[in-house]
């Protein structure tokens, strides 16, 4: 049978997290404001950058802040993180890799969905993983809502030609969760992302702690 298989990024495949954090806080530093944890960065990761720069300004999301706190911020962000993403400060997960080589090999179609502006996204997947043959590299444009909006997942199956049902979508978050549910796909979380594990457990969906089990299971289930 085949497998189409979609995966988050951030949190997923990649601990990101250091050059995230990295890129807010330089931004803050640029406009005089206080910086965060890393701990506190993790917590501000999944719903795109405009909500990333909006709660690393103190605002609950990008609707509540301040139009004009928030592009001064916004600018900074997308003047620094390009710049601060690449390794160290970005690894993929250990074993992923040869996770994602396996599923390859046994015929899986394979593709990342990201909230992060496709200007990154895409040349950190490249990056990160330069032997995987990604038939899809999707990070936020502008042309499809962000998740959990369904919009890009859909695009991704109309893409492989099959209903949307037949994809599985392989995140760390609650965003992820609601997105294969507004999606109507399959859903698998793993437990080395940001969200708290508690958070996960409520959607009663598999939550694998490692990259063997998670294999096993894309391959088998």
């Amino acid at each position: 049978m085949k497998r189409y298989i979609v995966f988050d990024l951030d949190g997923t495949l990649a601990d990101s997290l250091p050059g995230i954090a990295e890129g807010v806080n330089r931004s803050l530093q640029a406009l005089g404001r206080p910086t965060h944890s890393r701990e506190a960065v993790s917590r501000m990761i999944g719903s795109g950058a405009a909500n990333l720069c909006a709660m690393a300004l103190g605002y609950k999301d990008a609707a509540t802040a301040p139009p004009d706190e928030l592009a001064a911020m916004q600018a900074e962000f997308r003047r620094h993180y390009p710049q601060c993403w690449q390794y160290p400060l970005t690894r993929a997960y250990p074993w992923v890799a040869n996770m994602l080589t396996l599923l390859s090999a046994e015929g899986a179609e394979l593709a990342v969905l990201s909230n992060k502006p496709h200007d990154v996204t895409e040349p950190m997947v490249k990056a990160l993983f330069p032997h995987i043959p990604f038939s899809c590299i999707l990070g936020y444009t502008g042309e499809f809502p962000r998740k959990p909006a369904p919009d890009s997942l859909h695009h991704i199956a109309a893409r492989w030609g099959v209903p949307t049902s037949e994809v599985t979508l392989v995140g760390d978050s609650l965003f992820d969760a609601r997105t294969a549910q507004n999606a109507g796909c399959n859903l698998v979380l793993v437990a080395w992302g940001y969200a708290d594990i508690s958070e996960l457990i409520a959607w009663q969906a598999p939550i694998f702690g490692s990259v063997d089990e998670l294999r096993h299971h894309l391959l088998n289930s």
